[in-house]
């Protein structure tokens, strides 16, 4: 399901439900899954998605005129989970789709649907913390994430109540943009680290084989995401499929 710390990276990779439109994010996804992609988040789209680039914003706008919604993503995850058994998919969604279907039944229903893991990147720890025992109840990993402005005693916070891996935010700024990767990134992952022993997830900024070249052996997982949904967008899924095998196999992921 999830790596364990110290094993070889891998890559996680994004759909948005609803673009380019809900029959072709199965498509997708099962490209996805034939390159060799395992971890695969599945994005509610919302209007306001406050972390993203232009990249996401745009999918998400045309992904709410295709009817993405909480309710096609748990569809989509239930189909998918059940095809590729031996995929991950993890839910990212803003809180406020989902605090409009109501928390407890969303976490309820998304464990029934497949889901393995959550990313909620507006709904801090504090908000997390009373859901954990229905969350490890369910066998839903809640990914929090850590930002280069995060707090010690905040990390630590953070690290109790995350399961799973640990999101960690290469920069500030939002998706999209190239992220410079060195000695104050590294600094930086080796900071986080001595608050967890679970598996980091690097994203942000993650856009070419070059980026996951630099990340082997600093992380576990990269999120491939932005890139990806450009590649989806300008050539098509079959062709963003390839492109995603071309990359695993210039990183020496595959």
């Amino acid at each position: 399901m999830f790596p364990k710390q110290h094993d070889k990276l891998q890559v996680m990779s994004h759909a948005v439900v609803g673009f380019p439109n809900l029959e072709e994010n199965e498509r997708a996804i099962t490209g996805l899954v034939e390159a060799g992609v395992k971890l695969i988040e599945l994005q509610v789209p919302f209007s306001d998605p406050v972390a993203d680039g232009h990249t996401l914003v745009n999918a998400c706008y045309d992904a709410l005129k295709q009817g993405g919604s909480v309710r096609t993503t748990l569809a989509l995850a239930q189909k998918m989970s059940a095809k590729h058994p031996d995929a991950s998919f993890i839910l990212m969604s803003y809180l406020n789709p989902l605090y409009r279907y109501g928390l407890e039944q969303l976490f309820r229903d998304a464990a029934a649907a497949g889901f393995k893991g959550m990313i909620i990147p507006d709904m801090p720890v504090e908000e997390f913390e009373p859901w954990m025992p229905l969350l490890d109840e369910l066998g839903i990993a809640p990914i929090l994430m850590v930002t280069p402005n995060t707090s010690d005693e905040r990390v630590a916070r953070i690290a109790k109540s995350a399961r799973g891996m640990v999101y960690v935010v290469s920069r500030m700024g939002v998706t999209g943009k190239q992220t410079q990767w060195g000695d104050v990134f590294n600094d930086y992952v080796k900071r986080i680290r001595t608050h967890t022993d679970l598996p980091l997830a690097i994203g942000f900024g993650v856009r070419a084989a070059s980026d996951l070249q630099a990340l082997t052996g600093t992380a576990e997982v990269a999120a491939f995401c932005s890139k990806y949904i450009e590649w989806q967008r300008d050539s098509g899924s079959d062709e963003a499929a390839k492109k995603m095998k071309q990359l695993l196999v210039d990183s020496s992921l595959v």
